[in-house]
């Protein structure tokens, strides 16, 4: 595999806008990820109308990653 020395491009506004995952009990999956440091791009939410949570992190290489919980089951 042949390495590159550009940068990569962040993700967020490109074709590939971003990536999800499921997470149990996002609520305290968030929480700890804030203590330990983390930063939310947008905080956690909650949608019991719908039965979805969700909130979204930006890794170090600018790839947008969206969290949920409820969502699996639809």
């Amino acid at each position: 595999m042949d390495k590159t020395s550009a940068a990569q491009a962040p993700t967020k506004g490109r074709s590939l806008d971003h990536i999800g995952f499921e997470v149990k009990n996002l609520e305290a999956f968030c929480k700890q990820f804030e203590a330990d440091g983390g930063q939310l791009e947008s905080p956690f939410q909650d949608a019991p109308q719908v039965g979805l949570k969700w909130a979204f992190v930006v890794d170090p290489a600018g790839t947008r990653i969206e969290l949920t919980e409820g969502f699996a089951g639809r």
